[in-house]
């Protein structure tokens, strides 16, 4: 449904923090599965030594949740469940449990739903899978949309006196 430079251009992520290549499916307005292939060179797994097991190769739990908070943020888009001037914004997660882990050559497949949607605040479920197995489950996801030139880092003017003070 989308390749890569349609995801790329749909978010505001940039590499190294992109993390999804593809949507596979997208059912308007509620559903849609990303995908996110993890390759042992990302730079997560840079400073490992050599020798290290398969075990030290788990993709960072953080890294997993960032690229599943993308799959919501574009089920958003394509939905146009807010404004295209807004963002939306994770503010809350229940019931995250990490299953299983994934590994370099594992392609991930987030499935994304939609529970509920009013105004500017939605609220989404799903569940991260690798081939046979669940990587992440997700019981709610709570994100909210602002403008996005509200979030945009500001600073003061500096008030001058009459010596340049």
């Amino acid at each position: 449904m989308l390749d890569h430079s349609q995801v790329r251009g749909r978010l505001r992520q940039r590499p190294p923090m992109l993390l999804l290549d593809t949507v596979r499916e997208f059912s308007p307005p509620d559903a849609l599965v990303a995908t996110k292939a993890v390759t042992g060179g990302e730079a997560c797994y840079r400073d490992l030594e050599d020798g290290t097991g398969i075990d030290g190769f788990a993709y960072p739990s953080a890294l997993l949740l960032e690229s599943f908070g993308q799959a919501v943020s574009l089920l958003w888009s394509l939905a146009e469940l807010g404004p295209p001037e807004e963002i939306p914004l994770m503010v809350g997660i229940r019931d995250l449990t990490y299953a299983a882990p994934a590994i370099p050559g594992d392609v991930l497949e987030h499935h994304v739903r939609l529970n509920h949607h009013s105004g500017a605040v939605g609220e989404f479920t799903g569940e991260t899978r690798a081939a046979d197995r669940t990587v992440l489950t997700v019981g709610s996801v709570l994100v909210v949309s602002r403008p996005a030139a509200s979030l945009l880092a500001t600073t003061p003017a500096t008030a001058r006196t009459k010596d340049g003070g």
